[in-house]
């Protein structure tokens, strides 16, 4: 933990803080992302008293004890403290293996994330219904307006801490396109799944794919975006000093692909946020520029953003499904681009077609002046490469393991 966030006595938060912060208001919709989970009960290793969080109509009540508690974690002092300072997440504890369930199953600790988020530091529980985005000038904001470079900075900036995101067409011409997708191709060629700088997944036919490749920069016809006028242009737009990355650094620039049909690995990525391992105290805002080289289309395997999200927080893993949230598709082509927070939550569900093309992006990323990475590693992804053959385990794969090693 860093050393600027003091300890926190576990007992004398739940007794007094923890519930005089909801008595006065201060963690808003808490209960709203808890409505249908069960009773969470809380323990820090090496402590006796856990205290469990049980969800009611419109607030979060904290208990004393376990009896009433259908899910109970114990985790570790300091990813507890994570917790309430915004450093950690449910998820980055899971892959840590700094959390454990004696009673019930963690999946359910990670969709408690948004109502912990809420309860800890005031971040609201996103509500779509709630959602009221103007622009400028008091009009309700179209969600997947499209700018063209040049167009009025104020207005880009409005729109961009708005919604979260910003949708910029033909930022690119097709002769810098050619040129990178021969960079992407030399990088798919030389990918292996052992080299700790890609992502691979199983399709159905169970052959080992390449749909994620990191240090990009390194070729030449991609080491120009850190410092790319037009992208730095509009990552000033942020409310805070952005800085990219060294070209060559293995974070700064990434390419990746959609495939169809991929039944193992992640590829396809329900609703998250870019600090879904952890770090969002230290590190955010964070922006991504994606460059799109394929159409972001259903069928190609889409970008989609939930507006206004990133002053907010949502469940994780709810993103597919017939009665999802569905948010909002950009009808991006290639040579477009769009920027976003990375705290603002955003999905990749898999393609809908069985034939391409699918959708490939340039990825560069921007961090906030003075960021910095509170577990001290490169990244805070560092945590999922790593694994046989290239591939990234998704939290469900995560969870399930340890449900499987308690058992034996």
């Amino acid at each position: 933990m860093p050393s600027e966030f003091p300890p926190i006595d576990f007992d004398g938060f739940h007794r007094e803080d923890l519930p005089r912060r909801i008595a006065e208001g201060a963690t808003g919709n808490a209960a709203a992302g808890a409505h249908d989970l069960s009773p969470l009960g809380l323990r820090v290793e090496n402590e006796e008293m856990i205290y469990t969080y049980l969800p009611r109509e419109d607030k979060i009540e904290i208990a004393q004890g376990d009896d009433r508690a259908g899910l109970v974690v114990e985790l570790k002092r300091s990813g507890w403290e994570g917790l309430v300072h915004d450093l950690e997440s449910p998820a980055s504890l899971l892959y840590h293996r700094e959390v454990r369930a004696l009673r019930g199953d963690l999946m359910e600790f990670i969709r408690w994330e948004a109502s912990l988020r809420a309860l800890y530091t005031g971040r609201p529980v996103y509500d779509a219904e709630a959602v009221d985005l103007r622009d400028s000038v008091g009009n309700p904001l179209d969600p997947a307006r499209a700018f063209q470079l040049g167009d009025d900075a104020a207005e880009m900036k409005h729109f961009l801490n708005e919604a979260g995101y910003l949708f910029v067409k033909n930022a690119f011409t097709r002769e810098e396109l050619d040129g990178f997708h021969a960079g992407a191709a030399t990088l798919r060629e030389r990918a292996t799944p052992d080299d700790q700088k890609s992502w691979w997944v199983k399709n159905r036919q169970g052959e080992n794919v390449l749909c994620r490749t990191l240090q990009a920069g390194i070729m030449p016809q991609l080491s120009g975006l850190t410092t790319d006028p037009r992208i730095l242009d509009l990552v000033t737009l942020a409310p805070v000093k952005m800085v990219a990355l060294d070209a060559d650094e293995i974070d700064a620039v990434s390419i990746l692909w959609k495939l169809p049909e991929i039944e193992e690995g992640l590829a396809d990525l329900p609703w998250h946020r870019d600090c879904g391992m952890g770090g969002h105290a230290s590190m955010c805002p964070t922006l991504v520029c994606s460059i799109f080289l394929g159409p972001n289309t259903p069928e190609a395997g889409e970008l989609r953003f939930l507006p206004g999200s990133w002053r907010s927080t949502f469940r994780v893993g709810e993103a597919t499904g017939e009665n999802a949230l569905h948010g909002i598709q950009i009808p991006a082509q290639p040579g477009d681009l769009t920027l976003h927070y990375g705290d603002g939550w955003h999905a990749a569900p898999p393609p809908t077609g069985k034939s391409g093309p699918f959708r490939s992006c340039i990825l560069v990323s921007f961090q906030r002046d003075g960021a910095y990475n509170h577990r001290g590693k490169r990244h805070y992804n560092d945590i999922l490469l790593g694994e046989d053959e290239g591939q990234v385990a998704n939290v469900n794969q995560v969870a399930d393991a340890q449900k499987n090693h308690r058992r034996s």
